[in-house]
């Protein structure tokens, strides 16, 4: 099987000055409470039934810096928004033009329609409920839903690259029979596979000795060492290592939202991973 490697979700959504305060407030019934960063929904429903959303898609929505985003599988909307008492005021509110299947499509024009359509938001605890009209979506606080993986101990998979962390910068797409994997290992070593070798550490009476070694520092992970791996030639991969181990030499920035890992090289290049454990 051949692993499709789409490089980072690089869709552009027209930018609007943002409207709405930094911490927005909702009523909850008994007082207000800050909109969390990132909703997923829970349960949709229309008159009181049930309204089943496209089968393995999910309604995202967030919020940051006076602006809302959403996405359901296929296109991303947003727009900046403002809070009304309880109603939530989108206002030019944008879509991509992915080219989906109509169920997905007509579910984002949907969803567009209940954003646009002036909804209440209330706030209870972890979970949101939004409302317009006859049809309710309710939500639960990302973080809860799908907490941030450790960095050590987990099982990444090579997701996608890019050239820089700006949106516009060009993506890259390539395909393997086997994708990149990385694993900060407790002991201070890396272990993995760059698509091509597989790499490790070397131990004397259970200790590890050589190897690529990494340490945290904050938003940093340094490395050092070398690597210990095996040695088979790979010319027709020579692109997809050399961007591999660019993320994986001197000192990367790193982050973990959910169950993706981000790192970039010192040079700029990015990797992102999926947790595959």
């Amino acid at each position: 099987m051949r692993y499709a490697l789409a490089l980072l979700a690089l869709i552009v959504v027209a930018t609007v000055s943002a409207c709405g305060d930094d911490d927005a407030s909702v009523g909850t019934g008994g007082g207000t409470a800050d909109l969390a960063a990132e909703y997923l929904s829970i349960e949709v429903t229309e008159a009181g039934a049930p309204r089943p959303l496209v089968e393995g898609t999910v309604i995202s929505l967030r919020f940051d810096d006076g602006r809302v985003g959403a996405s359901l599988g296929c296109n991303q909307l947003g727009g900046p928004y403002e809070l009304d008492g309880d109603r939530l005021l989108v206002e030019d509110l944008s879509m991509t033009e992915m080219g989906c299947d109509p169920e997905r499509h007509a579910q984002d024009e949907w969803f567009a329609g209940v954003l646009q359509a002036e909804p209440t938001v209330v706030v209870e605890g972890d979970t949101m409920a939004l409302t317009a009209g006859e049809t309710v979506v309710r939500f639960v606080d990302r973080e809860v839903a799908e907490p941030d993986r450790e960095l050590v101990g987990t099982t990444w998979e090579v997701d996608g690259f890019a050239d820089g962390q700006d949106p516009d910068d060009a993506a890259m797409s390539m395909a393997v029979d086997q994708p990149g994997i990385v694993r900060f290992e407790e002991g201070g070593f890396v272990t993995g596979s760059d698509g091509c070798n597989g790499f490790g550490f070397s131990t004397i009476e259970g200790e590890g000795t050589d190897g690529l070694r990494y340490e945290v520092d904050g938003e940093e992970v340094v490395f050092t060492g070398a690597v210990v791996s095996e040695l088979q030639a790979c010319p027709e991969l020579e692109e997809y290592t050399d961007r591999f181990w660019a993320v994986l030499t001197g000192t990367a920035t790193w982050s973990v939202d959910a169950d993706q890992l981000t790192l970039v090289g010192e040079d700029g290049r990015v990797v992102t991973f999926r947790a595959t454990d």
